[in-house]
């Protein structure tokens, strides 16, 4: 039998160099996060402060443990508390004047999917950083000459992220680092070593603050509880025998009448995958299907010498994230909603067809973008293939573009889906049709 994990993991020197790297990092953030003074703002602390303990919680976990055999699968225990951080994240995004700052941070604690992703978690970080700084950017042109506070929000959360990735670098470079001479994970049991978040000052000050009637009014619920001299005092016990209604109920000798059964509303199920998740190459064409958030970052690694020959397929995935690392010929989307594509360079063109809510990344060059029959899609490029890139859409609707202006700031721009168009006469007395976008993308 394996043995049962131990806790020592806290003194692992990957755990040292990680609780060093919160305390230059993830205090200032949070830190940055009270001084802006509203009960949101320090939402978005405390959701950061609690998946980064997550995160300290697995790499102790993994320091203290061998690794499983069936990874990330007997893990899913572990990574649970930073999934419960995302979604909590995502789920308090309200409109709002702190919708931007609730954004940036659901976009950014994303990247705790490194923990589950092997080989290259660095990158998994690195391709959230693009994501949360679109929405930190509208905070700092919002605010570039009124509030320094709130650039310190920004600046911080971006720091707290791109000092992740050289702590990656050298202590997790291919995957989380585990033990090989430790236990099993499933037994792992995390100690009294693992810090518990702190209880928010606030908080305990708002509850000392609170009024005493609203003690009082406790106290009393509790007493009339507890009394023995109510009404109910001297009342005969009935037995069950006792009850007459069961047996007007099924007869004399009948059996108690059964408690109607609750309705338990049916959870839909996403028809979007069509089968087991897989990634195949054939030929010179890589083949990435039926991936789901459950599967992590999923990443295709391209030769550079001879990564341009060959193309990428994306089909099927729901909630996926899939980054494609090295330059290609071409990468294509279909069928898929929800998902997450970031990609280098291709020669040819990025494809994305009968989707929904996508999100795309160009961190290289891009000559060409097609969308087609597509339902929402933004797209980031960066200053090396602005110059360069055309986009091709037809019967597709809600897309948008980011790429950085002059100064370096991104800003979001439509691509229109509106037109106007008028019949006329040439000189030469034979028809034509002139079309020009419509008014509505002009102000």
């Amino acid at each position: 039998a394996a043995p049962a994990a131990s806790s020592g993991g806290a003194a692992a020197p990957q755990v040292a160099a990680f609780d060093a790297y919160c305390a230059s990092y993830l205090e200032p953030f949070v830190a940055a996060c009270d001084a802006l003074g509203g009960p949101e703002a320090s939402a978005c602390g405390e959701v950061v402060k609690e998946g980064w303990a997550a995160m300290r919680g697995f790499i102790v976990a993994a320091a203290a443990c061998k690794k499983p055999a069936n990874f990330p699968g007997d893990c899913l225990a572990l990574i649970k508390p930073c999934q419960a951080a995302m979604k909590k994240a995502g789920d308090a995004v309200r409109r709002g004047d702190w919708e931007c700052h609730q954004k940036a941070v659901s976009e950014g604690i994303q990247c705790c999917a490194w923990l589950v992703t092997s080989p290259g978690p660095k990158d998994v970080v690195e391709s959230y950083i693009g994501g949360q700084d679109f929405w930190a950017n509208k905070i700092r042109v919002k605010y570039k000459k009124t509030e320094p506070k709130q650039i310190a929000f920004c600046d911080t959360f971006k720091k707290l992220m791109t000092e992740l990735m050289p702590y990656i670098k050298e202590h997790h470079l291919t995957g989380v680092t585990f033990n090989p001479r430790g236990g099993d994970v499933k037994a792992f049991a995390p100690s009294a070593e693992a810090p518990a978040p702190a209880p928010k000052p606030a908080a305990a000050a708002a509850a000392g603050s609170a009024p005493s009637a609203k003690a009082g009014l406790a106290s009393a619920l509790a007493g009339l509880q507890n009394a023995d001299d109510l009404q109910s005092k001297g009342l005969k016990k009935v037995s069950k025998d006792q009850q007459t209604w069961r047996k007007e109920y099924a007869g004399s000798d009948g059996p108690a009448p059964k408690a109607a059964p609750k309705f338990k509303p049916v959870a839909r199920k996403q028809t979007v995958t069509k089968g087991e998740p897989k990634k195949t190459l054939m030929g010179k064409k890589w083949l990435v299907e039926n991936q789901t958030k459950d599967c992590g970052v999923v990443t295709v690694d391209l030769d550079p010498a001879e990564g341009h020959k060959f193309t990428v397929y994306i089909a099927c995935c729901y909630e996926a994230t899939i980054v494609v690392n090295g330059k290609c010929n071409g990468v294509t989307l279909d069928a898929s909603q929800k998902c997450q594509v970031v990609f280098d360079s291709v020669i040819s063109s990025f494809e994305v067809v009968n989707s929904k809510s996508i999100k795309v990344q160009c961190k290289g060059t891009c000559p060409s973008v097609a969308i087609d029959k597509t339902d929402g899609i933004l797209t980031y490029l960066s200053p090396e293939t602005l110059p360069i890139t055309s986009f091709l859409t037809s019967k597709s609707s809600d897309m948008q573009v980011s790429f950085p202006d002059a100064s370096g700031e991104m800003v979001e721009a439509p691509i229109p889906e509106q037109f106007q168009h008028k019949a006329s006469l040439g000189a030469d007395g034979k028809p034509k049709l002139t079309t020009d976008v419509s008014d509505l993308y002009s102000h």
